[in-house]
């Protein structure tokens, strides 16, 4: 385990330049589709996965050339990376059929290796997906059966389903502590922490609000939470007490974190904009309007620095660039 992690963490420290904390501005902008969703990022590869909901596909962007290289007929829903082993998981689930697929995608060839069904989806689905690059473990919330279910990324099999609250939504790993993150829960809403070893829970942390997403920092210990009152959660890693509240723009969306300079990355659908936060300091950076019109998914690229925004509201990513 502490190899595994080592390297790891020598993956982020030494192989990518360190970048320094600087404001962003838009580069430029990428047509994937109507109604783009989830964004997940293979530094490694320089490849970004974002799911096309209306088209029931993963469009993969070209890091360097900022094109559409690749199209996989996989997904529609949120989606996760493996930095390690290179593959993707996509989500997508039919309501008609009241069944969910997560699809494992090789980073290299781009093609479906297997599909792994999942008996959900009649209401509300699949609302998260996660993976420890370490262990080599898949974690996706199932909303619908009030659960989270653990996958083995060798065998692509289930290994349990773990019974959490109501509607979990987001779910997020930190693979230092080998910690799961699932949020949701209703109104208000709450954060649960799993141990990953035995997936026992091991606090609860009540929230005042409804809460949607989550993003881990293993080098700070730290978790993002945005919550739809306007605001990001900061959450200790060691403690699993809330640190504080970091005001957003109006309906907080989606939420990333660049490893190396600790900038949080904040989408907010109504306000048509991005909250960037000093993740040491829990100080907003700033605040930058985006060319979208409902600013949703959010991907950092922590080997190039470049931060991808997908707009749910048209067919376009927005690339972000630190200036």
């Amino acid at each position: 385990m502490k190899k595994a992690i080592l390297s790891l963490s020598s993956l982020l420290l030494l192989t990518f330049s360190t970048l320094a904390v600087r404001a962003d501005s838009v580069l430029t902008t990428v047509t994937v589709g109507a109604a783009p969703g989830s964004v997940a990022v293979n530094p490694r590869t320089n490849k970004i996965y974002v799911a096309v909901s209306n088209l029931g596909q993963v469009a993969v962007i070209d890091g360097k050339t900022q094109r559409v290289a690749a199209r996989i007929d996989a997904g529609g829903g949120p989606l996760a990376v493996n930095v390690i082993t290179n593959r993707i998981y996509a989500t997508s689930c039919s309501f008609s059929a009241a069944s969910c697929n997560i699809a494992v995608i090789n980073g290299n060839s781009d093609r479906v290796i297997t599909t792994i069904p999942i008996a959900s989806g009649s209401s509300i689905g699949l609302q998260g997906i996660a993976v420890n690059p370490v262990t080599n473990r898949i974690y996706a919330s199932d909303a619908d059966n009030d659960q989270y279910i653990v996958i083995d990324g060798k065998t692509n099999s289930i290994i349990t389903e773990v019974p959490v609250f109501t509607q979990p939504a987001g779910i997020a790993v930190n693979p230092r502590t080998n910690r799961i993150y699932v949020v949701g829960g209703g109104f208000p809403g709450g954060i649960l922490v799993f141990d990953g070893d035995t997936n026992a829970q091991l606090a609860t942390i009540p929230e005042d609000f409804g809460v949607e997403n989550i993003a881990a920092n293993f080098l700070l210990n730290r978790a993002y939470v945005t919550q739809g009152s306007g605001a990001l959660i900061v959450v200790d890693g060691a403690t699993n007490q809330n640190i504080t509240q970091v005001p957003t723009g109006e309906f907080p969306d989606a939420v990333d974190v660049n490893l190396l300079n600790n900038k949080v990355y904040v989408t907010n659908g109504r306000g048509l904009s991005v909250t960037i936060i000093d993740g040491k300091t829990n100080q907003v950076l700033q605040t930058l309007p985006v060319p979208a019109a409902f600013p949703s998914g959010v991907g950092v690229n922590d080997a190039t620095g470049l931060t991808y925004v997908s707009d749910g509201a048209s067919d376009k990513v927005i690339v972000l660039q630190p200036n």
